[in-house]
């Protein structure tokens, strides 16, 4: 298969690097420099267990936009605030046949893909991988897991290719008749994990291993499970609690992607997770204070950052 990553983020050179064992991977990016260094060098990725593994052969970046042919699959991991800007710019990439598979954080990324893609064409996922950015072209995989897959009933033939591309590139995945389910799942670990790791600049699994941490993480998802139960979904706060907390344990070295957007001192998707779940609570009238708080304290430091760089 010919597959164009939309992202050469710490994800997407990730599963850039281990699609092109068999397939043909291209990956865009917002920076001629950066496809410059990944055509120069190619792909690698560092495990835990300090082994380094280099993709050289079926690999390719370019400015996203620059690509004009159609492709077999395209991934997106892409911000969600970015979603619409960099489908519109790569529509070129997408035919009658290309299935488009979104691995992305946050809600919303559904509602703003199918405007241009057919459901039926459309992919939607979770993954429990971590990765952590080093530079241009290189990562390091700090923790796995399962991927979830699902979408649009009658398209199950299409979920089936994607996972078997992710099998046979190494990743355990899992087809899902319960999409919504999932990525809500999902949400509960950017709601926490994401947001404090983002504020303290910790990783993971420091979480798991404080108890103020924990009462934070239970006290914000306290709230997202009452608007996740309005919403028509079953969850049980100690469950999903619990669920972070092994999701943490289970990625002690690991660093969010919300996190590492402070380092690099680039904007969060922070309305589109925490305050995602803001806008559905003033749907069902349901207080979110926590939540509330949260959206606004990493705006406020995003912008905090930005005049201290300044100052500098």
């Amino acid at each position: 298969m010919k597959i164009a990553v939309i992202g050469s983020g710490a994800l997407g050179c990730l599963f850039g690097a281990k699609f092109s064992k068999k397939h043909d991977v291209v990956l865009l990016t917002y920076a001629q420099k950066e496809a410059d260094i990944i055509n120069k060098n190619g792909l690698s990725v560092k495990e835990e267990d300090g082994s380094v593994e280099r993709f050289n052969e079926h690999v390719s970046a370019c400015v996203t936009g620059t690509y004009e042919q159609h492709v077999d699959m395209v991934v997106i991991l892409v911000k969600t605030l970015q979603t619409e800007n960099a489908l519109r710019q790569n529509l070129k990439l997408i035919g009658k046949d290309t299935l488009v598979l979104t691995l992305q954080n946050g809600l919303g990324n559904f509602e703003a893909i199918s405007k241009y893609v057919d459901e039926k064409q459309l992919v939607l996922g979770t993954t429990n991988h971590n990765s952590v950015w080093l530079s241009e072209g290189n990562v390091f995989h700090s923790g796995s897991g399962v991927t979830m897959i699902g979408g649009a009933d009658g398209a199950f033939d299409n979920f089936q290719k994607v996972k078997k591309l992710f099998e046979e590139s190494g990743f355990e995945a899992v087809i899902s008749d319960n999409i919504g389910y999932l990525l809500w799942r999902k949400l509960f670990v950017n709601l926490t994990l994401n947001s404090f790791t983002y504020i303290t600049l910790t990783p993971l699994g420091f979480v798991s291993q404080n108890q103020y941490a924990m009462n934070y993480v239970k006290n914000v998802l306290t709230e997202a499970v009452s608007v996740a139960q309005a919403e028509g979904h079953n969850f049980e706060v100690d469950e999903v609690v619990e669920f972070v907390k092994n999701v943490s344990a289970t990625h002690l070295n690991g660093y969010s992607s919300m996190s590492q957007d402070r380092k690099r001192g680039i904007k969060t998707e922070i309305d589109w997770i925490n305050g995602a779940v803001v806008k559905l609570a003033r749907k069902h009238n349901i207080s979110v204070p926590y939540n509330e708080c949260i959206v606004n304290m990493v705006h406020a430091i995003e912008d905090a950052d930005a005049y201290n760089a300044a100052m500098k």
